[in-house]
C-alpha cells in the first residue's frame, strides 16, 4: 500500500469543460469507509471498496476491474493532485449501478441463439463447426436450466433458420419479454480467447469499438432507458459465467451499433462465449459438457 498525505479532493472538477468526479470522494459520500492506493510497477492503483464490491482503478487507462473482473470505462480516468478523477458518465452509468442492489424482474426471458440458416456465423477452427449451430445448442441447454427456475422462456429460433435482427427485436416486443440476452461466438486472431458481454453505451459515452459504424455518442437509443439495468444484468451474467467455466476476461464492454441490443425495449445484453479461431478455446466448445457449463454459467446469474 502507498501511504501518502494528501489534501481531502475538491468532490468534482471542470476539466476541458467537462465534469470529473472524485472517486474518493464520491465513495465516501456513497458510505465507502476503505479509499488505498497500491503500487504496481510504476503506475498507482486505486482501490474503493464499496457495498462490498472492490473497484481498481488506475490512472490514464480505460480497463477498470470490479471485484477482479474487467470493466471497460467510457473515458480513461485522470490524475489531480494525487486524486483520481473519473468522468460524471462513469460514475453515473458504470459505477454506480454496479454498487446497487440487483432489481427485481420480470420472469420472462428472451434468448436469443446467434445468426441462422445461410447467415452461418463464424467457424471453429477445430471441426469447422459453425456458430450458429452452437448459439442454438447453448440456448437450448440455457432453455432447461431456466425453466427449471420458474422462467418462462422464449427462443427467437429453436431451428436452424433465417431471422433478421430487427425480427428477433419484435420477437421480444411480441412475448413482453422483461430480459433479452444474444448468445454468439467470436473470431479473431488464433492467439485471442476469452469471454465478452455486450451492452448499449449511454448516451455520451464513446463506444468501445465501431466495426466501422458512425458512432453517434450523442444520439438516444430506445435501450438507452435501460442503461443501469443493461449494465447490471451484463456484470451479474459476465461474473457468472466467468466463475463457472473458468475462461479468460476481456471484459464488460459497451458499443452502439449492435442492432439486435439498440432496440430492445428492455435490459438487453449480447454474450460472446469464446473465441472458434482460437484452437484451445474452440476444442473446449466442441464438448457439450463445457456447452452445458456455459449454459449453467448465464443461468446461474437470474435467480
Amino acid at each position: 500500500m502507498v501511504h501518502v498525505n494528501l489534501p481531502a479532493p475538491a468532490y468534482s472538477m471542470k476539466l476541458s469543460g467537462t465534469e470529473w468526479v472524485s472517486l474518493e470522494a464520491w465513495g465516501r459520500r456513497k458510505g465507502s469507509r476503505l479509499f488505498a492506493r497500491y503500487k504496481q510497477g510504476r503506475e498507482v492503483l486505486h482501490r474503493l471498496v464499496l457495498s462490498g464490491l472492490r473497484f481498481d482503478l488506475m490512472p490514464g487507462n480505460r480497463l477498470a476491474h470490479c471485484q477482479g473482473m474487467q470493466l471497460w470505462l467510457g473515458f480513461a480516468p485522470k490524475l489531480v493532485k494525487g486524486h483520481l478523477y473519473l468522468h460524471h458518465l462513469d460514475i453515473k452509468k458504470q459505477i454506480e449501478p454496479i454498487s446497487m442492489g440487483f432489481p427485481a424482474l420480470g420472469r420472462v426471458v428472451v434468448i436469443d441463439p446467434g445468426h441462422g440458416k445461410t447467415n452461418l456465423g463464424t467457424q471453429s477452427i477445430y471441426n469447422k463447426t459453425r456458430e450458429k449451430t452452437y448459439t442454438l445448442d447453448w440456448a437450448l441447454r440455457l432453455k432447461r436450466l431456466l425453466e427449471a427456475k420458474g422462467w418462462k422462456v422464449y427462443l427467437t429460433r429453436t431451428t436452424d433458420k433465417a431471422l433478421s435482427l430487427t425480427d428477433r427485436v419484435k420477437f421480444a416486443d411480441r412475448v413482453n419479454a422483461a430480459l433479452f440476452i444474444s448468445l454468439h461466438f467470436n473470431s479473431a486472431s488464433r492467439a485471442v480467447s476469452g469471454l465478452e458481454t455486450y451492452c448499449i453505451a449511454p448516451v455520451g459515452m464513446p463506444s468501445h469499438f465501431t466495426r466501422g459504424s458512425p458512432d453517434r455518442i450523442n444520439t438516444a437509443l430506445p435501450n438507452n432507458t435501460y442503461d443501469t439495468r443493461n449494465l447490471q444484468l451484463a456484470c451479474r451474467v459476465h461474473s457468472s459465467m466467468l466463475a463457472t467455466c473458468g475462461m479468460p476476461d476481456r471484459g464488460v464492454r459497451r458499443i452502439r451499433f449492435m442492432t439486435v441490443l439498440k432496440g430492445q425495449k428492455r435490459p438487453a445484453i449480447l454474450v460472446e462465449g469464446g473465441y472458434l479461431s482460437n484452437p484451445t478455446e474452440a476444442k473446449k466448445v466442441a464438448d457439450a459438457a463445457y456447452r452445458q457449463k456455459l449454459a449453467q454459467g448465464v443461468a446461474n446469474a437470474l435467480p
